[in-house]
């Protein structure tokens, strides 16, 4: 009788321990799908978004837009002659400057190995809303063409809708006066910044949505087009990305703003504006220094 009862015993333990190891397989296999499920679900996007490695921020999501992607090399970004530059053989060097340069040697920008100059043509003031010439731009188109660079020309805007915006590029254009451009005219809209002396409630452009600049640069691009110039909107990462709904801007460059040794924006662009402090022969004080990568 004992000797029957050990074995039934075991026996009913050998059948205990395969249920239990069965039950814990399951348990397991759940277990790795919940987790699974939960990490797909806390790493899934929605449709309009990307993840995207980031040179500076690492993995992080963007906006999902038509435009082309950047495919520039980070590797042919290198130090030459005091500038940075893209060596593909084709890409050029490039300043903006407005009347805050004061007079400048054109000559002397040129011999340095400076290509070509984006000109500010005019501003819409932040306060009053009201256009006016940049003091500089005569003068500066007259003397960096005579010096052998091709000129550009930007617009710094403050509209509040699309027939300000409109009115900005009919003004720059009438400011140029029949003059030719060999770079684009560009949309320049920044976001004006609040300070003690001009509080947010005296900005007149301080409230203005994402939605609502698009268009302010859809409007202005298009009328520049229709008066036979081409257009091109400046931007920087932050703009480009949460700004900016660069589907609704696909016909039209980039000129892009990031003061680092590479650019990072996800979106292709076709000039690059990479420092603002940098120092060219002729110029007083810092400007902005430009790589255009496929020179018009």
């Amino acid at each position: 009788m004992a000797k029957r009862y050990k074995q039934n015993r075991l026996a009913l333990l050998g059948i205990g321990a395969s249920a239990l190891v069965a039950l814990l397989v399951v348990i397991l296999v759940v277990a790795v799908s919940l987790a699974g499920g939960s990490q797909q679900e806390e790493t899934s996007l929605p449709s309009d978004q990307l993840q995207v490695e980031d040179l500076y921020e690492g993995t992080r999501s963007i906006p999902k837009f038509d435009y082309p992607q950047n495919q520039y090399d980070s590797q042919l970004f290198v130090e030459q002659d005091g500038f940075l530059r893209y060596d593909d053989g084709k890409a050029v060097i490039g300043v903006d400057v407005s009347e805050h340069q004061g007079d400048i040697d054109w000559q002397a920008v040129a011999d340095a190995g400076v290509e070509f100059a984006m000109l500010r043509v005019g501003y819409r003031g932040m306060t009053q809303g009201l256009l006016n010439a940049d003091a500089t731009f005569a003068q500066n188109y007259e003397e960096a063409r005579a010096a052998g660079l091709q000129v550009g020309a930007y617009f710094f805007s403050q509209a509040i809708t699309d027939a300000e915006a409109q009115a900005e590029a009919d003004f720059a254009v009438e400011t140029l006066d029949g003059r030719e451009l060999d770079y684009p005219l560009v949309f320049d809209w920044e976001p004006p910044l609040p300070s003690e002396e001009l509080p947010a409630e005296d900005l007149r452009a301080y409230a203005m949505t994402g939605e609502e600049i698009t268009g302010f640069a859809k409007a202005f691009s298009q009328r520049v087009e229709e008066l036979c110039y081409i257009p091109c909107v400046y931007t920087n990462k932050h703009m480009a990305y949460n700004t900016f709904n660069l589907t609704e801007l696909n016909e039209y460059d980039l000129w892009y703003a990031e003061y680092q040794p590479v650019p990072s924006l996800y979106y292709h662009f076709r000039m690059w504006q990479y420092t603002a402090s940098g120092t060219v022969p002729g110029i007083a004080g810092d400007v902005d220094i430009n790589i255009c990568f496929d020179p018009y």
